[in-house]
């Protein structure tokens, strides 16, 4: 599964190279995060200066395997605690904002902007879950190709840069600077865990705190998108034909190790410095996914996707934004 061939080396060199460029430049570009950041450098690059085939196979691989090692370290930064400390109101807005999420993403994917149903599948996890990361757990899970992947990803991420310009301007003014409520907006919405936090610390540090608990909650729901998704390919594909098999569900290596170290972790809590090293190596590994994602996609995909999936994106952001106040403003 992770056997490296000798002429990946390149691609992989080049990939993690552009992670650690877009890293070191993060801090100096807040509004855009290291994910983003490797995204467009990667797009640039790939496109242009390494746009040969000899760099594909490393790319790919750079692209695939680092993050599921990433989302199973991810796991040993938390506990069950999580879902306690933010009470029973906590856990209805976030399954609430979830299941809605993902019902009209997919309904309105498939029915408006008419993509198929693996892609608005891909769209739904990774705006209502947790961005590349849920893309990288479902993707395999219903057997979407790379280009529907890819596509998703940056989609996805686009959005998620949107959510961080627009979230820091209004979250105050509606919420009344409730640190709570904007860290609910915020952990409600908002696709990866960097950009979570990227766009909780342009408000205060009491509001990353709150949105970064409300992400993580969604974080570990992970494995019950997947298994829901999975059971909805099988049922269309029993539906639609008499004489193929029903697809077995087989739960990603990485997403089971993930719900054992978040419970390993809750049993025996581990040192600070494992859940700050685990944490940061996650996050340099969803950065490396993102560059290799960018570098593997081109300009040709992504005129092909063209105004169809950005106001695809568009619409979903803009659904996120409203459910959740209103969510926020019933349960609260």
């Amino acid at each position: 599964m992770f056997k490296i061939k000798k002429e990946m080396w390149q691609g992989i060199l080049l990939t993690f190279g552009v992670a650690v460029v877009a890293k070191l430049l993060a801090p100096y570009l807040p509004a855009l995060g290291g994910e983003t950041l490797a995204m467009f450098i990667g797009l640039g690059l790939g496109n242009t200066l390494f746009s040969d085939s000899r760099w594909g196979s490393g790319v790919k691989w750079s692209e695939k395997y680092p993050i599921e090692v990433g989302i199973a370290i991810l796991g040993l930064t938390l506990t069950l605690s999580t879902i306690a400390s933010l009470q029973w109101r906590g856990l209805l807005f976030i399954l609430a904002i979830m299941m809605l999420t993902i019902t009209f993403v997919m309904w309105i994917g498939q029915k408006v902007f008419h993509v198929d149903q693996k892609s608005s599948m891909l769209m739904a996890a990774g705006n209502a879950v947790c961005g590349s990361s849920a893309i990288a757990s479902v993707a395999p899970a219903i057997n979407a190709d790379d280009n529907k992947r890819r596509t998703a990803v940056a989609t996805v991420s686009l959005s998620g840069t949107a959510l961080l310009l627009i979230l820091p301007l209004i979250a105050p003014t509606l919420l009344h600077n409730n640190d709570l409520l904007m860290g609910a907006l915020v952990g409600g919405t908002v696709q990866s865990v960097g950009q979570v936090v990227g766009t909780a610390s342009l408000i205060n540090q009491d509001v990353v705190t709150y949105a970064t608990l409300f992400k993580m909650l969604r974080v570990i729901l992970l494995s019950g998108v997947v298994i829901y998704m999975t059971h909805l390919v099988s049922k269309g594909s029993s539906e639609t034909t008499t004489t193929a098999a029903k697809p077995k569900f087989k739960m990603p290596w990485f997403v089971t190790v993930f719900l054992i170290a978040v419970v390993i972790n809750t049993l025996v809590p581990l040192p600070n410095v494992i859940n700050h090293a685990s944490h940061e190596i996650s996050s340099f590994l969803g950065i490396v996914n993102l560059a290799g994602i960018g570098l593997n996609l081109k300009w040709q995909t992504i005129k092909q996707s063209g105004m169809q999936y950005m106001g695809y994106g568009l619409v979903t952001i803009i659904f996120q934004i409203l459910i959740a106040l209103s969510l926020i403003y019933l349960i609260w």
